[in-house]
């Protein structure tokens, strides 16, 4: 017996590929992680793509909470029983992968930021997007899922 499964994206929803950096960006936040003794995130496409929407609606509106409670409801109300959603922001002006790094390190230095790095989230998603003038425009999701 053989059995087929044919999977498809609906005509109208775009395909995202990972971009070097945010493999970068996940690749330092777990890093730092396990230099804590914490488990690694699992990295979840689906948090990607809202991260990458996020960072887009920053770059277009100038403003880095552009619909972010939205997106994070959205979120929420998706992937039930998930409470709650964090979010990093940043910008830099390089998409070179050591930037990433700069970008965790910053991050790490802030006792807000490094709380959620230590949480107890179990999937994370960074998402960017690339302004005219060279300004990248970050935005990670980390999430948790309880019974």
């Amino acid at each position: 017996m053989v059995g087929i499964i044919v999977l498809s994206c609906k005509k109208d929803e775009p395909f995202y590929q990972v971009d070097a950096f945010e493999t970068e960006l996940h690749r330092n936040v777990n890093k730092y992680r396990q230099s804590q003794g914490l488990s690694d995130l699992v990295f979840f496409h689906d948090l990607f793509v809202e991260a990458r929407q996020q960072s887009a609606a920053w770059k277009n509106s100038g403003n880095p909470t552009e619909g972010l409670d939205a997106r994070m409801d959205k979120i929420i109300e998706h992937w039930e029983p998930v409470n709650p959603v964090d979010v990093l922001l940043a910008t830099i002006n390089s998409k070179d992968t050591a930037a990433a790094r700069i970008v965790v390190e910053y991050w790490i230095q802030n006792s807000l930021s490094r709380a959620v790095l230590m949480d107890d989230h179990i999937q994370s998603g960074p998402g960017i997007a690339e302004g005219d003038d060279g300004t990248v425009y970050i935005t990670h999701f980390f999430m948790k899922i309880h019974d």
